[in-house]
């Protein structure tokens, strides 16, 4: 393909030179645009840097109310009577988990935490996870025991500066942010031998990344101090490092939490930001604009030397299918409109030659398809008599003649009718099945038939009574010598974008020659099969479409297929042919 783009446009003068000057302007303008860019992009990275840094800032002022929101929440469940009685139930010595005051101890508190579970994942959001209540003796009462805990004792081993503050761990349980919360006993110091125990909350990891679901996947993590991503919208980096060094030419931006250990790290495209993109577009489409200017400029030089000569090729390769046009409106007196003088010359002498022999040549066609109509007409009029003759002389059909003289009629009457040589092809297979319905009332049972038309090929425009003579030879070559007679079949379809009429019928099987050559014998057959009248509508078509289309014959395991092939022409009103 490349090899043939090559050879066409060395072989045009208008390409070559439109190539040559579009290049020479084209290249300094690429230059100019590109250092443009590369300046540009240097100067606005900073400005790509900042605006980045304010959108983290933002996006990282939403999580942190989020998380804040988290630790009130857990703070003032630490100091609600129902947990802290649990656990100091669980702290002393000689009561049990199945004595009554301790189940109904740990209803209300398991109840007190579903509902303050309800109400974070309402006021906080979805991403709320679970809660777990963790007493000295490492004994866990969670709102959902099916989410276990998997590193309880990591827990127990977080730094705590403050008392009833709640801290956010720096590890994640099975990929969950935690925020841990130490219970003391109310008033002393805390030290181990004061603690009771402990809250824990923990976030969805799937459901988190809605904090920051307006950032594509992969641009946006919460990390702790170490670098350890917490949370992040591909499940698969929870847990893992984060490669800040592996990141190329992106930027990486990091926002400290400020409710929190954790540092929100945003990374995005470096270079080019919005405004940079725009000013390149601009200079792209300075760079554009001027090279259509040279092209068009010289275009308008060059086609006064090119086009002459390009449109008296197109009028030579005309001539060579012979469509003789002359060349209009030839200016100047150069060697080109010489040449377009001397080819107009050469024109006008071929088509006064051709015209001569060409209406002599007509007449002559003219007469032979004249000849031929006024054949098809008494023929078919003289075989339909014949087969009223025969329906009357059986009593059980004689009724059916008044029908059958009615369908002749219309037939007739469509046959004769003066008009336009073509009609539509809805218009010509309705008589065609008026005149199998004729002789049904002969055959009977014997005759079936169906006609296949689509609805696209209806206003197809053929020859007016051109399927009665095949049809006619279905029959009489066909089911006549049949003693079971058969279906004659008829479709109309597309064949390589033209129009294809099939006749399809059953033959009696073939003859073999006295000689044993079985082709001899089958050409013999489908010649005598072919007829004087399969003859002449492939003569009209012939007259009318040219030598290639007309009528093929074949025949093949006791069926006899006629292909009727033209052109696919809407047929108009005012059409005569």
């Amino acid at each position: 393909m490349l090899a043939g783009l090559v050879r066409t446009i060395r072989s045009r003068l208008l390409y070559k030179m439109l190539i040559s000057y579009s290049i020479l302007t084209l290249v300094p303008l690429v230059v100019v645009s590109a250092a443009f860019y590369v300046r540009s992009d240097q100067l606005l990275e900073k400005k790509e840097t900042e605006t980045v840094q304010q959108d983290l800032n933002a996006t990282a002022s939403k999580i942190d109310a989020r998380l804040h929101e988290v630790r009130k929440l857990l703070s003032e469940l630490g100091r609600q009577e129902a947990i802290r009685s649990l656990l100091l139930m669980d702290a002393r010595e000689g009561i049990k988990p199945e004595d009554e005051d301790h189940r109904r101890q740990e209803a209300a508190a398991a109840e007190l935490m579903q509902s303050e579970l309800e109400q974070a994942r309402n006021n906080v959001g979805e991403f709320v996870d679970n809660m777990y209540l963790i007493n000295k003796e490492g004994a866990i009462y969670a709102t959902d025991s099916s989410k276990r805990l998997q590193y309880v004792s990591a827990f127990g081993l977080l730094p705590f500066e403050f008392p009833n503050v709640p801290q956010w761990a720096f590890f994640t349980d099975d990929k969950r942010m935690a925020c841990d919360l130490k219970l003391y006993v109310g008033g002393a110091a805390m030290t181990s031998e004061t603690e009771i125990g402990m809250l824990v909350l923990t976030l969805d990891p799937a459901k988190a990344s809605q904090l920051y679901e307006s950032y594509e996947r992969g641009t946006f993590y919460i990390a702790n101090a170490d670098n350890l991503i917490v949370s992040s919208s591909e499940l698969s980096d929870i847990g893992n490092l984060l490669d800040s060094e592996g990141q190329g030419d992106r930027l990486v931006v990091r926002q400290k939490s400020q409710t929190s250990d954790f540092q929100y790290v945003r990374i995005a495209t470096a270079g080019a930001n919005e405004l940079v993109k725009k000013q390149t577009l601009f200079a792209l489409a300075v760079t554009l604009a001027a090279w259509a200017a040279v092209f068009i400029t010289t275009y308008q030089i060059l086609k006064r030397i090119t086009h002459p000569i390009g449109r008296l090729y197109r009028l030579m390769r005309k001539a060579e299918l012979e469509e003789y046009h002359i060349f209009p409106n030839i200016r100047g007196r150069d060697e080109i409109a010489m040449l377009c003088r001397g080819y107009n010359r050469l024109v006008t002498r071929t088509e006064q030659l051709i015209e001569t022999n060409y209406k002599n040549e007509l007449r002559v066609r003219e007469a032979e398809l004249k000849a031929i109509r006024m054949y098809i007409n008494p023929h078919f009029l003289y075989n339909i008599m014949e087969y009223i003759s025969v329906i009357s002389q059986e009593p059980d059909k004689a009724k059916y003649v008044p029908d059958v003289v009615r369908k002749l009629s219309g037939i007739f009457r469509y046959s004769i009718t003066p008009g336009g040589t073509f009609v539509p092809l809805a218009t010509e297979l309705q008589y065609v099945e008026s005149f199998l319905q004729i002789h049904q009332y002969r055959f009977g049972e014997r005759l079936q038939y169906s006609i296949v038309l689509p609805a696209m090929f209806r206003q197809a425009a053929v020859p007016r009574f051109m399927l009665q003579p095949l049809v006619e030879n279905s029959i009489l070559h066909g089911i006549d010598r049949l003693p079971e007679g058969g279906r004659i079949e008829i479709e109309v379809q597309e064949a390589d974008y033209h129009l294809e009429i099939v006749i399809r019928n059953p033959s009696p099987e073939e003859e073999e020659a006295p000689d044993g050559d079985s082709s001899r014998a089958s050409e013999k057959r489908a010649r005598r099969g072919l007829g004087s009248g399969m003859d002449n509508v492939n003569d009209r078509i012939q007259h009318h479409f040219g030598g290639d289309y007309g009528v093929q014959l074949a025949r093949d395991e006791g069926f006899v297929t006629v292909r009727v092939t033209i052109p696919f022409q809407i047929w108009q009103e005012e059409s005569t042919g």
